[in-house]
């Protein structure tokens, strides 16, 4: 509007057209004031341009103080401030301690300056993580001096959340932010001419339980928090969160709700993803104590029966039977077989490699449908392994009659979850969506913990399952699942794009040696298992060697110590009580005695062993194991 269609105006329409722009300020502060997110705007020189109470209560200020930035915002935030209004770069999920027991979960947006002179200020939101910010009874106080013009319109377009406020007696909505529409896909306006949608928009299973949620909000005088599923436009159901303030008159009566609603999809799948790798570990750790115990068992049982088979002459009425204790002894075996695929991950090397180059096979080779398209991209993995992963995953997803579906996107991870041994760090990867019509509703719930075979079965897809998600694992990546009967069975594979961090490990092969015996060497026999040693011991002497024994790594160095001779040869089991298999072999090096080794096992978590990266002169032998391998393994490295 020119200068010269104001000054026509009469005094009295230009006086009421600045009351209904106060008016409209006033209304939009207030909002902002009472928003259960704290909200501080900051000048380019870093000066406290706006702070609403909120952020009062989450730094510990006063309302009367000043708020001194370098006393409540360490040094290296204000450093990322800085740097977000010089190159308008957005900054979300910053954690913060703020006392004992105290966390602080901090975002930065750049806005445009006020002044409109092409500068920026930045726009913080802070929010205290794992508990409410309490309020105080009664009416809210909202502060007016040194507010700036600054406009609701400005705050709430940058941020990466929506803020609201809804009539408390029909839940109509009378303000929704502009990222409404990039949240859900309806636009701020259909929110609020439609007095339906704000109860519509939840997921139909969770509806009763939210709208039971805000009727408690309203009477209750604290700030109150809750997550539930919604539906957006294109069918796609989100995760949000939603933390409420009741905004009361003066005389206690509530006069709408405000609070602020933020997408904390990606987080709930990291969690999930968090909990299934905890569970997964923790069955790793039990598998694995289990396959060395029942392979210690297993090695006693295996090896006195062969030695009485070698004893019985061809017609004996009691071979029969000591057969079939072997062949059962040897189905134990596979059992232990798998427990130990499960437990451990045998190291493969890991390369950048070209995804459409192993996708394009597995969609023709299983006939896949593809949807979509991804220019070429680069990810950490192993190819071989990858392409049996999609199809173990596949077969997984695929129902008997059916239409299995893969789709490959580049997506990125900005949730920081702040906990340790957190599934997928904040960074690039491709995600390989596995999608199949009328699911298995058995695969959403521990569907990667079936390690074991089940009986009788024709296929062992449950076991192949577990592989997979180690293997997945082990690049940096993880797998994600739901699945029932209505919503299909759905996989996400997700690899770190090329570039990423990566741990590549190349086997080596372990050098062939000549297979010599020699006569009467002395051999220490290191095994805490009673049966075993007595096996071992037994079978040796047989075959004309000296040998020694006990029961634990410090005893073993006493052994050492008295005997007067040399050592030839030291078998060691990895596993025992006061001292392992691998501290006592570095003991005896730091002494400067050079041994040739034998390490035996029927678990052990040390990846060099299963790679093969063992020194020259030493070798590994996996338990339960026939005497005839023990002997093949001693005479090997003794002839070396």
């Amino acid at each position: 509007m020119e200068r010269a269609d104001l000054e026509q105006w009469r005094p009295k329409d230009v006086a009421r057209l600045l009351a209904l722009v106060e008016g409209q300020r006033r209304y939009f502060q207030e909002i902002v004031a009472v928003l259960p997110v704290g909200i501080l705007v900051l000048s380019v020189d870093l000066q406290v341009v706006l702070a609403n109470a909120a952020v009062r209560k989450a730094f510990g200020v006063p309302e009367q103080s000043s708020i001194r930035l370098d006393a409540v915002l360490p040094f290296w935030v204000l450093e990322r401030v800085g740097n977000a209004m010089k190159t308008g770069a957005t900054e979300a999920n910053i954690v913060v301690d703020s006392g004992p027991g105290r966390r602080l979960q901090i975002g930065i947006v750049a806005i445009p300056g006020w002044d409109g002179d092409g500068g920026r200020e930045a726009l913080l939101t802070v929010q205290e993580l794992g508990a409410a910010v309490a309020v105080p009874p009664g009416p809210v106080p909202v502060p007016r001096a040194a507010v700036s013009p600054l406009t609701i319109t400005e705050l709430a377009g940058d941020l990466a959340a929506v803020l609201w406020a809804v009539e408390p007696r029909s839940m109509r909505p009378i303000y929704v932010s502009p990222q409404a529409q990039r949240m859900l896909g309806f636009a701020a306006q259909f929110w609020t001419s439609n007095p339906l949608f704000w109860t519509d928009r939840v997921h139909p299973g969770d509806r009763e339980r939210v709208m039971q949620f805000y009727q408690r909000a309203i009477k209750s005088a604290n700030d109150s928090a809750c997550e539930f599923r919604s539906v957006r436009a294109d069918g796609q159901i989100v995760w949000l969160r939603e933390t409420v303030r009741v905004v009361r008159d003066a005389a206690g009566q509530p006069v709408y709700l405000a609070g602020i609603t933020v997408d904390v999809s990606e987080r709930r799948l990291l969690e999930r993803q968090l909990v299934q790798r905890e569970r997964i570990e923790a069955m790793q750790k039990l598998a694995g104590r289990m396959a060395h115990d029942l392979n210690n068992i297993l090695m006693i049982l295996e090896g006195n029966a062969e030695e009485v088979l070698s004893g019985l002459p061809a017609g004996s009425d009691v071979r029969g039977e000591m057969e079939a204790i072997v062949a059962a002894a040897q189905r134990m075996t596979g059992l232990t077989g798998h427990l130990l695929a499960f437990s451990r991950r045998p190291p493969a090397p890991v390369q950048a490699i070209d995804l459409e180059a192993v996708l394009n096979p597995v969609v023709q080779n299983l006939g896949v449908q593809r949807k979509g398209s991804l220019s070429r991209s680069r990810v950490n993995a192993n190819a071989a392994q990858l392409e049996q992963v999609l199809t173990m995953v596949v077969a997984a997803a695929a129902p008997s009659a059916g239409e299995v579906t893969l789709e490959a996107s580049n997506i990125e991870i900005r949730e920081e979850l702040q906990r340790p041994g957190a599934p997928l760090a904040p960074g690039d990867y491709c995600a390989i969506t596995i999608a199949a019509s009328g699911g298995k509703a058995e695969f959403a719930e521990g569907a990667f913990e079936r390690f074991l075979p089940e009986k009788g079965a024709v296929d062992d897809t449950a076991a192949q399952l577990a592989q997979a998600y180690g293997m997945v694992r082990q690049w940096g990546g993880d797998i994600a699942i739901a699945g029932g009967p209505e919503t299909g069975t759905v996989f996400r594979i997700f690899l770190q794009r090329a570039g990423e961090a990566a741990n590549p490990e190349s086997p080596v092969s372990e050098p062939s040696e000549p297979k010599t015996e020699r006569q009467l060497a002395t051999v220490l026999v290191v095994e805490d298992e009673a049966g075993i040693r007595a096996l071992v011991q037994k079978f040796l002497r047989r075959h004309g060697y000296e040998v020694l024994e006990a029961s634990n790594g410090e005893q073993a160095l006493e052994v050492i110590r008295g005997h007067g001779g040399s050592i030839d040869l030291l078998i060691t089991d990895m596993v025992m009580p006061h001292m392992g298999g691998r501290e006592l072999v570095d003991r005896l090096h730091a002494q400067g005695r050079d041994l040739k080794i034998l390490y035996i096992s029927g678990y052990t978590d040390d990846s060099t062993v299963y790679a093969a990266e063992l020194p020259r002169g030493s070798a590994f032998l996996q338990k339960p194991f026939t005497l005839s391998a023990l002997l093949e393994k001693v005479r090997g490295l003794l002839g070396a």
